[in-house]
């Protein structure tokens, strides 16, 4: 039944005699009845015997040069043999095939494509030990045909790579002495069709096991050692994979993929011809990957690359931004400090290039960035508009339509410290072109009006911050004059409240305050002109306009002003900001008011102007502290409260200000903050009304 199934017929005895009488022996088998019985027994020694014998009669063949003779030999053992699908007769036809390559010695070449083939096809045999007799054949084959082995170099390698998996461990040790044998012989030869062969490694690189990852590893450093081989011209078809290996959950897999890498990164430093372009697209999906160690590799690599290719990676700054940024502020230090190296580099990359910069991918990249988590990377992204703007920033301009709702919206961040950077930003682009300072001013009082827990808590903030950055003259003429027209009266006397409170105490704000206090003495004409914008705005806040009138000086209207708040509705918010008058008046921004209450004769309506507030003032804290003050000079001033030829007060003549038309400006403002008043009371009541009755 076993013999019914086999591809060999044994010859008869009658059909051996004809062959010897000289008849028709077409169908005599090319090697004797004893060397197949040997080749297809159960015992190994056998089929060693069997083997030795078919070696014994190539070495006779070669020597009469019966070449096809030892094709029909050859193919004979393949046929009846190597593909049987009998175990013992694949172990003996792969033992015969590597005898036979032993006895052809150097004329083995000539039969490659007979030998290799038959036992390539038993690497994926069911049966481990045909397996292991298959690398035991080709290695033998290997030994003798050396360099001409390699045009099989590809079916080889992937057979290989296949078996270093294998379950069996007989089985790997034999394809481990094989692949050894390979490499030696490659190594040798140093030749290699290597455009051929790198397709099947772009394949293979993509392995999970761990075993096939080690055999690549391997073998990549051996390809990249081979004199004859620039492995790093492709270098971009299989370097995903290698960075895919350094997740591997083996630290041997891990170190090796790591030590691989790194002798590519000392030659690309060396390389002069490296496609930078290519590998870099490959690098930034790793620079986010969620392996810690994979994403600060790549990161690392990535600055390489933009310090050694330069302008070649500008196209690419916007995708390696976006990779790096999230990763400056990481909680791994090398993953943080790499990221802040590969920034740096960036910027350096572009602030020395004279080539064009891909601005609009950089905007919308850095836009992107204003909404991350971490503060750090909000940071440096605002850094990165400032680096464009130095670099284009008339081409920058063009892009605020984009980029300014973006700023405008990072002023509500949690940090201070993004909020001063933002409003750097916003002020040194606003240098540059008049209509966006003025886009700025109106926003900025659109936002405060329309969030006012903004105006709150971050109102003085962003006024100090913009003053640092653009004159504070300017700052407070362009508000003063869009607040001359705000529509709701009520949010412009909260906003010249905060306005007032920061002139009067910043120290951003010191020369504008300065200023001011001159208008009497220079009379000039520019800071009078200053005076009256301000005071037409600060028309809204009575308690502002007063203290504006005190800070230049203009007691005289401010004791005629202190009057007309007798018409005006004292509200608990008006005392309270009178009250927070009298504090400032005990500041040592008001030292120099002080002082003057020494000399009443030369400022009588400044004593006018504080009686005058002390008589709107109830009996608080307040109303003792402004009483004490004025009671301490009163020996020297309450005689003299007429003004006499000794008094030093302004008139509109020596001015050219009009301070009639100023207090009927005044009092007008006011009268628009009454009707509001009145008219919100009575919608008030009307609602009140209508609710009684349904809450009965």
């Amino acid at each position: 039944q076993d013999r019914s199934s086999m591809s060999v017929t044994f010859p008869s005895a009658g059909s051996k005699d004809k062959s010897k009488d000289g008849n028709n022996n077409t169908d005599a088998p090319p090697i004797q009845l004893s060397i197949s019985r040997n080749l297809s027994d159960r015992l190994y020694e056998k089929r060693k015997m069997g083997a030795l014998d078919v070696e014994q009669l190539i070495k006779e063949l070669v020597a009469t040069k019966e070449e096809e003779k030892i094709r029909n030999v050859v193919q004979y053992i393949v046929t009846n043999f190597s593909e049987s699908p009998q175990g013992n007769y694949r172990k003996g036809g792969l033992i015969a095939l590597a005898a036979s390559a032993i006895g052809l010695g150097p004329e083995t070449y000539k039969y490659i494509m007979q030998l290799v083939p038959p036992v390539l096809k038993c690497f994926t045999d069911q049966d481990p030990r045909v397996r292991y007799y298959a690398c035991e054949s080709l290695y033998n084959i290997a030994k003798v045909a050396r360099g001409k082995i390699l045009s099989y170099f590809n079916e080889i390698f992937d057979a290989l790579c296949k078996l270093s998996a294998d379950p069996d461990i007989n089985v790997k040790n034999g394809a481990q002495l094989l692949d050894r044998l390979i490499k030696d012989i490659l190594t040798e030869t140093g030749t290699l069709d290597i455009e051929h062969f790198i397709p099947l490694l772009e394949e293979r690189v993509y392995v999970i096991n761990p075993y096939c990852r080690q055999f690549l590893i391997a073998w990549v450093v051996v390809l990249d050692s081979v004199p004859g081989i620039d492995l790093l011209l492709y270098l971009p078809k299989f370097l995903d994979g290698l960075f895919n290996m350094l997740k591997d959950s083996t630290k041997e897999i891990r170190l090796e993929a790591e030590s691989c890498l790194a002798e590519f990164l000392k030659e690309i430093k060396q390389a002069k011809n490296v496609d930078f372009g290519s590998m870099v697209k490959i690098l930034i999906p790793h620079c986010t990957s969620k392996d810690d160690n994979t994403r600060q590799t790549a990161i690392e690599w990535t600055t390489e690359f933009v310090n050694i290719g330069g302008d070649v990676l500008l196209p690419y700054t916007a995708q390696i931004l976006s990779s790096i940024l999230p990763c400056i502020s990481h909680s791994i230090p090398g993953i943080e400090e790499a990221a802040n190296r590969a920034n740096k580099s960036l910027i350096n990359l572009l602030t020395s290039t004279k080539a064009n910069i891909p601005l609009d991918q950089l905007i919308k990249t850095v836009t992107i960035q204003f909404l991350n988590n971490s503060v750090a990377s909000r940071l440096g992204a605002l850094n990165w508009v400032l680096v464009l703007h130095s670099q284009s920033p008339s081409e920058l301009v063009s892009f605020m339509n984009e980029l300014f709702p973006a700023l405008l919206k990072t002023l509500s961040d949690v940090s201070d410290e993004v909020v001063r950077l933002d409003l750097e930003v916003m002020a040194k682009i606003s240098l540059l072109d008049d209509n966006y300072f003025k886009k700025l001013m109106t926003s900025l009082l659109e936002l405060f009006s329309s969030d006012r827990a903004l105006l709150e808590n971050r109102g003085s903030l962003i006024v100090r911050q913009l003053s640092v950055f653009i004159q504070p003259e300017r700052i407070y003429v362009s508000f003063a004059k869009i607040l001359q027209t705000e529509e709701d009266p009520e949010f412009a006397s909260v906003m010249v409240q905060t306005l007032n409170l920061i002139l009067l105490t910043s120290a951003e704000l010191y020369e504008l305050r300065s200023a001011l206090k001159t208008v009497v003495q220079h009379k000039d004409s520019n800071t009078v002109d200053l005076f009256t914008t301000l005071y037409r705005s600060w028309s809204h806040n009575p308690a502002a306009t007063f203290s504006l009138c005190l800070l230049t000086q203009l007691y005289q209207h401010a004791s005629g002003l202190v009057f007309t708040f007798q018409e005006l509705e004292i509200s608990v918010n008006f005392l309270l900001e009178m009250d927070k008058l009298v504090q400032l008046l005990e500041s040592p921004i008001f030292l120099f008011l002080r002082l003057q209450l020494m000399e009443p004769e030369r400022h009588p309506y400044l004593f006018k102007a504080l009686y005058g507030l002390l008589m709107l003032l109830p009996q608080t804290k307040a109303f003792e502290t402004l009483k004490n003050r004025l009671n301490s000079v009163s020996s020297l001033g309450v005689l003299h409260l007429i003004p006499k030829g000794l008094a030093e007060e302004p008139t509109e003549a020596t001015l050219g200000i009009n301070f009639g038309e100023l207090l009927e400006h005044f009092q007008k403002v006011q009268q628009q903050h009454t009707l509001r008043y009145v008219k919100n009371r009575k919608i008030f009541r009307a609602q009140s009304a209508i609710s009684l009755p349904n809450q009965s």
